[in-house]
């Protein structure tokens, strides 16, 4: 039952983002996105894309060291930084687990506590987040006009999210959810296993709370832009990789970008399906006609998923036989 459950959690998301890939796709033109294609690829724009891919992740490697260092001293840059790409080719198998699996990580190869160093990665997320809201709010201040005239042209658009904000049954569904969730809290609280829990979550609060500990707070908040400027540059220029004007300014792009950041909270494997979506709905209100916004999200995202992948092994290996070594070190010593 265990085991079918573990392939549920993996299976159902795929088919998910699959299924939206498909729905998505299935209305192009392929024959234009082929064309598109056969006018040539400049790979000197995606080996800038994959410098700066390296860049930003080593660069969430070094800011994940400095929240790690007050509560898990045992910790170390090199350890730290691989985790991080094993965690994000874990993400595009399990979604989620990618965090699990760099805690897991240091636990096996540095003994750090699974807990503090899970605390100190909900804190990196939950800076994430912030990020990302402000974000969100700068481009639709910036991008009022555009917004409006979009809901003026599709007035059924406006008045559907309106219903969906104002609907009874979502309200009266969100509140039985809180009610559920005190409910079901109270009877956990009775249980023997909360006490072992409670200490878990302890521990897990230290780590979160490692963000008041940071020595050097510039330094962060510095590797924190560095992550999303990394992001973004990436993202921008993949319009670069084709032989065809794309045209799209800075704001217009970052607009898409951030958009394409909430597909990517969706609970499938590599924002599969709903990054494409946000992707090319957002370029296409931006006047790119849905056939170029197509192979653009196909290619970026193809690609981006391919260098996650290869880098993930390569660190993967890195410190498994890095560990190999040390034991065999250790034994001619002894």
């Amino acid at each position: 039952m265990d085991r079918i459950k573990k392939l549920l959690k993996w299976i159902v998301p795929l088919l998910l983002g699959i299924l939206l890939f498909v729905w998505i796709y299935k209305r192009m033109d392929w024959i234009s996105i082929k064309e598109i294609f056969q006018l040539g690829i400049r790979y000197e724009w995606m080996l800038a894309f994959m410098f700066i891919f390296v860049g930003g992740m080593v660069v969430r490697g070094l800011r994940w060291q400095q929240l790690l260092e007050p509560v898990c001293p045992e910790t170390d840059t090199k350890t730290t930084t691989l985790a991080v790409f094993v965690s994000y080719a874990a993400n595009l198998i399990f979604p989620r687990i990618g965090e699990v699996a760099r805690c897991g990580i240091l636990k096996q190869y540095r003994q750090v506590s699974f807990s503090k160093a899970l605390g100190t990665v909900l804190a990196e997320r939950l800076i994430d987040l912030i990020c990302l809201l402000i974000m969100v709010i700068v481009i639709v201040v910036l991008q009022l006009d555009v917004f409006r005239q979009f809901f003026t042209e599709y007035p059924d658009k406006a008045n559907g999210l309106i219903n969906l904000l104002f609907s009874w049954q979502i309200w009266a569904l969100l509140l039985v959810v809180v009610l559920a969730v005190v409910l079901l809290w109270r009877h956990f609280c009775k249980l023997p296993l909360f006490d072992k829990l409670n200490r878990g979550l302890e521990k897990l609060w230290l780590g979160m709370k490692s963000i008041k500990a940071l020595k050097r707070p510039g330094l962060f908040i510095f590797w924190s832009f560095l992550i999303w400027l990394s992001y973004f540059a990436t993202f921008y220029i993949g319009q670069y990789f084709f032989n065809i004007p794309f045209g799209l300014g800075i704001i217009a792009m970052f607009t898409a970008h951030i958009m394409g950041s909430l597909g990517m909270v969706a609970p499938v494997q590599g924002g599969l399906g709903a990054w494409h979506f946000m992707v090319i709905y957002t370029m296409v209100l931006y006047g790119i006609s849905e056939t170029a916004a197509g192979a653009f999200a196909l290619t970026v995202h193809g690609f981006n998923t391919a260098l996650t992948l290869f880098f993930g092994l390569i660190a993967y290996l890195w410190l498994w036989l890095g560990n190999k070594k040390s034991r065999t070190e250790k034994k001619g010593i002894s």
